[in-house]
């Protein structure tokens, strides 16, 4: 029998997918069609997963869940500091820049990253350029590698074929040319995805010219029934354009 660290990772997965919340039905079913492995007592295992069960076997720590009604379960929330605490040297690199920042959660990838205590670098990474030109993709990779990111990984049997940043299965990818990009890196992190390999991908983009933000955001719409992975938007735009 799988461990069962790994069968809760395995309904948090599910549940993400599902957009952080489903019933034990459809964690049970996701997890079967994706690992091939049938857990009759689904239901009873994400009860004990619940912060409000009283009789778990699992540390209070461990417990992840939270009912949210009859039979249906949603991921706990967790507070993670957000940019208001961002320190004061991150705060006036926005301000002199002049940055303002759209973002688009798909399929829970937001909740995943909070989760993970990713979220709030990757926000001050989108905040130190505006992507205008080529050397603030190499700024940004440089601030992640400074936080502990690994950089130029590649996932796949092509080693050419590498991400801008990875860490613990969470991908970066900083984009400031043509859509198709986009479209190449939605198609090999396909296999990394189907290989356990990644938990979301991260996209950090511009607003105001290709790969637009608006862009992005509506072929992930478009093609959602085959991406089947979590997708983070970070679009950014300079006030001096006037797009908000």
């Amino acid at each position: 029998m799988v461990p069962f660290f790994n069968l809760k990772e395995s309904i948090i997965e599910a549940l993400n997918a599902l957009g952080g919340s489903g019933t034990a039905t459809e964690v049970r079913n996701y997890i079967k069609s994706k690992y091939g492995k049938d857990w009759r007592e689904i239901g009873k295992i994400m009860d004990d997963l619940c912060e409000e069960s009283k009789s778990s076997f699992f540390l209070p720590t461990d417990r992840v869940l939270t009912k949210t009604g009859q039979g249906k379960y949603s991921i706990k929330k967790i507070v993670v500091p957000d940019l208001s605490e961002m320190n004061t040297q991150h705060m006036e690199t926005l301000s002199e820049l002049g940055l303002d920042r759209k973002v688009f959660s798909f399929r829970g990838a937001e909740e995943i990253l909070r989760r993970k205590g990713q979220l709030t670098t990757i926000m001050q990474a989108a905040s130190l350029t505006d992507l205008s030109s080529t050397n603030n993709h190499d700024k940004i990779q440089h601030f992640l590698h400074k936080n502990m990111w690994d950089v130029e990984v590649s996932l796949f049997p092509v080693a050419a074929y590498k991400l801008d940043a990875f860490k613990e299965k969470t991908a970066i990818e900083i984009e400031r040319s043509f859509i198709d990009v986009i479209h190449r890196s939605f198609f090999r992190c396909l296999l990394a995805y189907a290989k356990n390999q990644l938990d979301v991908l991260v996209f950090i983009i511009p607003t105001y010219k290709e790969p637009k933000f608006e862009s992005v955001k509506r072929d992930l719409q478009v093609f959602k029934e085959v991406i089947p992975y979590p997708v983070y938007l970070v679009g950014v735009t300079p006030l001096s354009t006037g797009q908000i």
